[in-house]
């Protein structure tokens, strides 16, 4: 069956390049086909066959893009994507008990004797007689009744403060001297013109002294 002008639809043959009617342009069947005769009645020039092959590889083409988009974006980070991290329960540990002081223990203490009281510096202290018989001078004798030891300390220490070396004797420990005094003396001599010399020295301090043997 002949082929026919896509313009005007005069019969054509099969090796016919132009339509004997109106001029236009035929393309062998085999080549423009149903999609050919279309495109030349809309647009009245068919440009060729490779129109057919690009309307069929432009879906391909586009679909293969859209499967490229798709797969970077789901290789790509994911923006906003939380990170879960496992976290351990924290747990105090207990609190120390408390440190309990040692008990301390005070040892008893005795308390120690007090020394007996150092007379002051420069001035020394009442004159003790040796164990030994020998001579002094009598400064006074006070009677040994009443305040008796402290009158006659008083003035063994008036004597001392005077210069002299002084001291208390208890008569009545010694056999030379009439019992019931204290008698307050001045120096330890050997013999007796030695005590009568200290004696007569000490006249202008004491009037009434007198040298005197103690013997036990």
């Amino acid at each position: 069956m002949p082929e026919r002008c896509p313009a005007c639809g005069a019969p054509a043959q099969d090796d016919q390049e132009y339509c004997l009617d109106c001029g236009v342009r035929l393309v062998p069947g085999r080549r423009l086909g149903g999609l050919g005769y279309a495109w030349e009645r809309r647009f009245g020039r068919y440009p060729g066959d490779w129109v057919v092959a690009a309307l069929l590889l432009l879906p391909v083409a586009a679909g293969s893009a859209t499967a490229g988009i798709v797969a970077g974006r789901d290789t790509g980070p994911r923006i906003g994507s939380a990170t879960v991290v496992a976290t351990s329960p924290v747990v105090e540990a207990p609190p120390a008990p408390p440190v309990q002081p040692e008990p301390t223990t005070t040892a008893a203490t005795t308390p120690a004797r007090r020394p007996p009281p150092k007379p002051p510096a420069g001035r020394p202290g009442l004159l003790t007689w040796p164990a030994k018989d020998g001579y002094t001078v009598v400064i006074s004798s006070i009677p040994a009744r009443g305040n008796g030891l402290a009158e006659a300390t008083a003035k063994a220490r008036e004597a001392l403060a005077r210069g002299l070396r002084a001291g208390v004797l208890d008569s009545g420990k010694f056999a030379s001297l009439h019992p019931g005094y204290y008698v307050v003396f001045a120096g330890v001599y050997g013999s007796l013109d030695d005590a009568q010399r200290a004696a007569r020295s000490m006249a202008a301090k004491y009037p009434n002294v007198y040298a005197r043997q103690v013997a036990r």
